[in-house]
């Protein structure tokens, strides 16, 4: 494999200390795994799917807003059908070099705590709750500020990511740089491969020669580097597409919803439901609402 994973060069106007960036653009436009020695802060405006951070995976969804350290690989693997009508996923970011923080830590007291808190961060955090609604509200009201209405938003943003504890590390803290490995890039492509296309049966010899490997190379692969079976990281994806479905949609039938998201075997689908949610889910649906 040529490159297993992408620069991204983040470009800023020459009187600016971040880049500011709102993208709109076609789902399957969007960049695979990427890093950039830039901290980023990101909120997700539309699309949902899989997200990967270093070597950790997870799904996502509309909403979320992370904090991404420098030099992290990551990227987002998004469901088509929570980019329609038009195909486009949306999300708002600032991108700024690590030597803001380290100046503010060297020039102002105050800022000291911060700045090393949020330096010292080895993995993605999500940030969740009021804070989450208060960086999404900032980040938005950027577009319309001056540049140096920006930085002093932004500068309360950091303020509050180091402060809050609404705060979800992701995955585990490591030191994953350009240097990403081959399994990594194998990974990507075959969670982008499930959310296109969980709502069928997707065979083992189907996803296997994907990533140009026999079934049972395949299967072990797989169990080593998720922890669990291609069948039950599917089901899991499945069911999270359910629970979507289940709180978007109140008055859709549940048993559609299942069938839509890849559970042909609806007695199974309610059993495995009940496992995994410790709910039925008609319970979990008005639990939900």
């Amino acid at each position: 494999m040529a490159k297993e994973v992408k620069y991204e060069q983040v470009l800023k106007d020459s009187n600016t200390s971040f880049h500011y960036g709102w993208s709109v653009q076609g789902y399957q436009e969007e960049i695979g795994l990427h890093f950039h020695p830039e901290i980023e802060i990101i909120v997700i405006l539309k699309g949902a799917g899989y997200r990967m951070t270093g070597d950790f995976s997870e799904p996502f969804e509309r909403g979320e807003v992370l904090f991404v350290p420098a030099n992290l690989p990551h990227c987002w693997i998004y469901n088509p059908e929570s980019c329609a009508p038009d195909g486009n996923r949306e999300c708002i970011f600032v991108q700024f070099d690590p030597s803001l923080l380290e100046n503010g830590m060297a020039f102002f007291n105050e800022w000291k705590y911060t700045s090393h808190k949020l330096l010292s961060m080895m993995q993605s955090v999500e940030i969740t709750g009021k804070a989450a609604q208060s960086i999404t509200e900032a980040l938005i009201s950027m577009q319309t500020l001056s540049e140096s209405e920006r930085l002093l938003s932004l500068l309360k943003m950091l303020r509050l990511i180091g402060t809050t504890s609404s705060v979800e590390p992701i995955g585990i803290p490591n030191n994953a740089s350009k240097d990403i490995t081959k399994n990594m890039r194998r990974i990507q492509l075959i969670l982008k491969y499930v959310v296109e296309n969980y709502r069928r049966k997707i065979s083992l010899s189907e996803i296997a020669s994907k990533v140009s490997l026999s079934e049972t190379a395949f299967c072990a692969f797989f169990k080593r580097e998720t922890g669990k079976s291609f069948i039950s990281f599917v089901n899991e994806y499945r069911l999270e597409a359910v629970c979507s479905g289940l709180k978007n949609c109140p008055d859709k039938d549940i048993s559609q919803i299942a069938w839509a998201c890849g559970f042909t075997d609806i007695p199974y689908f309610n059993r495995y439901f009940k496992k995994m949610k410790r709910h039925s889910p008609r319970e979990w649906r008005s639990r939900a609402k």
